[in-house]
């Protein structure tokens, strides 16, 4: 019998290669991938309707592959590609849900797509094919995307700043096992994050506790909470489908979007500073404190159960997790109980009363949530043993980061820039 390989596990990245403004050769190729997305949606709905079966990815390539597209077969293929991909996660949703539909709507516009079939460096441009008998795309890039082929290109715009954008998505073989296995032979830099309602992120490594201030997320979500209070009792004076009654739902989806969008570009930016200094300070793992069944004990005031409900803790350690793990940095999780309680110096257990912590005991005194992140280094760095990390003298005064619509990163590092290769450091 022979034995079954083992399959390798490929690790791919996507970044922006280049930019370009809005012109008719890019919207046409832009309508042109909506023209097919949207015959795939056609083909398989009809089929479904028709003869009560869903068609195979082959079937429907096969189909498409005579219809006689300006554009490279493979091209035709990613985008079919696409749709199926929706399609597969409509078939895991609906054996939980079965109110779930399947991917209906079709689209005037789609990301055009090339395989790696279709493209090819030349004297420091990237060639882009459109088939037999067509012209190349051309497009421009940095020297550090030379070295590597990629698996796929996408034509993405922007809407943000109008432009058309060049998404390349590259195999990194093995990136994070090579770093595992180097980092081991030395001590890693732990930074332990304590989540909060009122701060977000309450990082400390063994020397500095910063904080990064959540008021103003705070305050929009409370304005939210005073709006739908608001226009929840007007809707409920006017009667349903009526003129007064549309304007409201209209008005109240509206603000509802912009405040989504605020509190979304709020954690980002937050998330991303904080990943930021962890690179720029040299950390390799970052523990965070594991609050995911702090909602199951919440017996408190009305008001208080409130935001503790609204507490989007998950969302920023999600976004945390995946911009640390991105650029290589380890995330682990560490249990929080009682760790807002401990004293870091004797281990006398205190509820804290205020944003200061002091021991009735020894008198030691700091910031509570830079207890919690004490105290949670303190437990992943003693791996079980209460008395191998003492924190001998008070905290520091904690560092502050308050946010603002313009802070950014500490480093040039993004998600859609450099590129991780043989050839350059694993952190860009």
């Amino acid at each position: 019998m022979s034995k079954k390989r083992k399959k390798r596990k490929i690790d791919y990245r996507t970044y922006v290669i280049a930019k370009h403004h809005k012109c008719d050769m890019l919207d046409s190729l832009s309508l042109l991938a909506g023209d097919i997305y949207a015959d795939t949606v056609r083909l398989v709905r009809k089929t479904q309707d028709e003869e009560d079966r869903w068609l195979k990815v082959s079937e429907v390539k096969s189909e498409l592959k005579n219809r006689g597209y300006p554009c490279q077969s493979h091209s035709v293929q990613a985008i079919v590609d696409d749709y199926f991909f929706a399609l597969g996660s409509y078939f895991k949703r609906v054996k939980k849900d079965k109110t779930s539909r399947p991917p209906y709507k079709t689209r005037k516009y789609h990301s055009f797509r090339w395989r790696a079939s279709g493209t090819k460096y030349e004297d420091g441009k990237l060639r882009l094919s459109m088939g037999e008998g067509r012209e190349y795309l051309w497009i421009e890039i940095g020297e550090e995307y030379h070295d590597k082929v990629p698996s796929e290109i996408g034509l993405v715009y922007n809407i943000n700043d109008y432009t058309y954008e060049f998404h390349a998505t590259y195999e990194v073989n093995d990136v994070k096992t090579v770093k595992k296995v180097t980092e081991s032979k030395q001590e890693k830099k732990i930074s332990a994050v304590d989540l909060g309602e009122i701060h977000p992120i309450t990082s400390y490594d063994g020397e500095v506790a910063t904080l990064y201030n959540g008021r103003m997320h705070r305050h929009i979500v409370q304005y939210r909470n005073k709006f739908l209070a608001e226009i929840n009792r007007a809707l409920s004076f006017t009667k349903r489908y009526s003129r007064k009654w549309k304007r409201l739902k209209s008005a109240k989806r509206s603000v509802l979007l912009k405040i989504s969008n605020q509190l979304k570009d709020m954690r980002h930016k937050i998330t991303s500073r904080y990943v930021s200094a962890c690179v720029v300070s040299g950390v390799q793992t970052i523990v965070i404190g594991d609050v995911a069944h702090i909602r199951r004990s919440a017996k408190y005031s009305k008001k208080s159960n409130q935001k503790i409900h609204q507490w989007p803790f998950s969302i920023v350690e999600h976004m945390t997790t995946y911009k640390a793990e991105a650029i290589g940095i380890e995330v682990t999780k560490e249990n929080e109980a009682y760790t807002s309680q401990e004293c870091p110096s004797c281990r006398h257990r205190k509820k804290p009363s205020g944003r200061t912590y002091k021991c009735s005991k020894c008198g030691w005194e700091g910031h509570r949530d830079a207890v919690g992140a004490s105290n949670i280094f303190r437990k992943h760095k003693a791996s079980g043993s209460r008395d191998s990390v003492i924190i001998v003298g008070n905290l520091a005064v904690p560092e502050g980061v308050r946010f603002h619509p313009h802070l950014r990163r500490l480093d040039s590092w993004s998600p859609h820039a450099g590129l991780i290769s043989s050839k350059r450091s694993t952190r860009t």
